[in-house]
């Protein structure tokens, strides 16, 4: 990319920084599920681990818990370091911490509470109220850890907190691989990475109050209004949240409900390797966000436009290059990664990939309406086709079985792509509102 001024200069070396920093996330993230696969059944049978990949499912919904809070306070308290209110922006970071605080407390009572009067015979797998919670835990530790990772974003250290939190993700996992080594049953995978997690999280907000000295944790300086003020953007963001979780955990619940945990294995299994697309593209997308709200906040609609026809143009060819080269070494892949108890089935593979692709094309529009919160036709849009994807899945999965559910899964991508590009487009048209 040409940076004929300093400004342009920085802001790449920024956004190469942030690249470099998702892709150590995503090497992590790709690098354990690697691993976890035959770690995993070496040690349990393909159904025991669609159960478990079935279970962990259910307490990832939690972390829609903040209800978009944090990131929306993250964009607003960029604008405002940008404008030199440091003592607003602290304002603002504590009562995003009220919130999540509160939040929390309330979500661990209110599943502790349901997990007491479900029946003990609801699922036949064993201590499995105990592992839930767990689970449950941990998966709201994680949102005070991405908070943390709000101070280093919004103080212009983008790279630095998604170091922070992907090598949280990385010590989670390696504490539910000990578990699982040290006691082969899902209560100590769960309890190994509650207490990975739990150790990780201090530590990260520790780093955190070390980043700055004016952005403290604490609820001494929030106020309602501040959250009132963030609850509009941050419902958005809420609902695109929901909408990731009903593609992803709610295609995995659907497939152990409807085709068994065997298939549930072999469904996330080539998900994975097909969504090594979505992630190189997320790579340069995310990095973008905070560039982008800064050019939206300064009024730089030219710098702004650019930026993003050349990281869409980007974006389009790791699309359609991406898909083609992991199709190309995913047979080699499934055979190594799996000793060859998951084989390779062309058309499924092509399936997947092509989702993958129009997923991976989605990525660069949709972050520029997020940056800039022009989100809410694609919040609600983008939920509207998750439900209907699962919908057609569920009508479609016993006569075309698993190449139904990743059709459908196709149908919804495509249509959250339209809708992201049209807004995209309309922003650009002349006259449009700024």
């Amino acid at each position: 990319m040409r940076t004929p001024t300093r400004g342009l200069s920085l802001m790449g070396r920024r956004i190469a920084s942030g690249a470099g920093a998702y892709g150590y996330a995503q090497a992590v993230s790709i690098g354990t599920q690697l691993v976890s696969l035959p770690l995993f059944l070496h040690h349990w049978d393909m159904a025991t681990y669609g159960t478990w990949l079935a279970l962990t499912a259910l307490p990832f919904y939690l972390s829609l818990a903040d209800a978009g809070i944090s990131t929306a306070s993250s964009n607003q308290m960029i604008g405002l370091i940008a404008q030199g209110q440091k003592a607003r922006a602290a304002e603002v970071f504590q009562s995003a911490v009220a919130f999540l605080a509160s939040v929390s407390l309330l979500v661990l009572l209110v599943v502790g509470a349901a997990l007491l009067l479900l029946p003990a015979t609801a699922l036949a797998v064993p201590q499995w109220k105990t592992v839930l919670m767990l689970l449950s835990v941990s998966v709201v530790l994680s949102l005070f850890c991405s908070l943390a990772e709000v101070v280093y974003k919004a103080t212009g250290g983008y790279a630095a907190g998604t170091y922070l939190v992907t090598t949280g993700r990385l010590a989670d996992w390696a504490g539910g691989v000990t578990g699982l080594v040290l006691t082969r049953s899902f209560i100590g995978v769960a309890t190994g990475a509650l207490l990975a997690r739990l150790a990780y999280t201090l530590l990260s907000i520790g780093l955190s109050q070390r980043r700055t000295d004016f952005l403290r944790w604490g609820v001494r300086r929030a106020s309602l209004a501040d959250i009132k003020q963030a609850a509009a953007p941050g419902m958005l963001f809420l609902s695109l949240s929901l909408t990731n979780a009903l593609s992803l955990q709610g295609f995995t619940l659907l497939v152990a409900a409807t085709l068994g945990p065997a298939a549930t294995a072999v469904f996330n299994t080539y998900r994975t390797i097909a969504r090594i697309v979505v992630q190189i593209t997320n790579a340069l997308s995310n990095p973008l966000w905070p560039e982008l709200t800064a050019l939206k906040g300064q009024q730089d609609d030219g710098a702004f436009w650019r930026l993003y026809r050349r990281a869409n143009r980007l974006g389009l060819l790791i699309a359609a290059a991406g898909a083609l080269l992991v199709y190309g070494v995913s047979p080699y892949l499934l055979d190594v990664w799996t000793h060859g108890q998951i084989p390779f089935t062309a058309t499924s593979m092509a399936l997947f990939l092509l989702y993958a692709a129009v997923c991976s094309a989605t990525q660069i529009p949709r972050v520029v309406l997020m940056a800039i919160n022009r989100h809410a036709g694609l919040a609600w849009q983008s939920l509207v086709a998750a439900v209907l994807a699962l919908g057609v899945a569920w009508l479609v999965w016993d006569s075309a079985g698993m190449a139904g559910v990743v059709a459908a899964m196709l149908l919804g991508e495509a249509l959250v792509w339209f809708t992201a590009t049209r807004a995209v487009h309309r922003m650009r048209a002349p006259g449009a509102a700024a």
